[in-house]
């Protein structure tokens, strides 16, 4: 079941990654702090965070360890909320 989870939330994470990289222009209109080269600079970088993570997750969900499976999840929960509150404070 853990093993669905993780390969499920790394199609999601090549989904999100590749749209921050390839379409981060569609969120530059929302973010009103900040110098649009920093926000494009800020989109581009979490979306290669995503990416390694994405890269990360395949390996954890081939070897299938339970230790390394739940501290995944963890570190991915820990980024999703540093992504998101970064941003909410670039909208705000």
């Amino acid at each position: 079941m853990i093993r669905i989870l993780i390969f499920v939330s790394v199609a999601l994470l090549v989904i999100i990654g590749i749209y921050l990289l390839k379409k981060g222009t569609v969120f530059l209109p929302l973010m009103h702090n900040g110098e649009p080269d920093e926000n494009t600079q800020f989109l581009h970088q979490f979306g290669v965070f995503y990416l390694i993570l994405a890269a990360i997750g395949i390996l954890v969900g081939i070897f299938n360890l339970t230790f390394f499976s739940l501290f995944y999840i963890f570190s991915l929960l820990v980024i999703s909320a540093i992504f998101t509150v970064m941003f909410a404070k670039k909208i705000l």
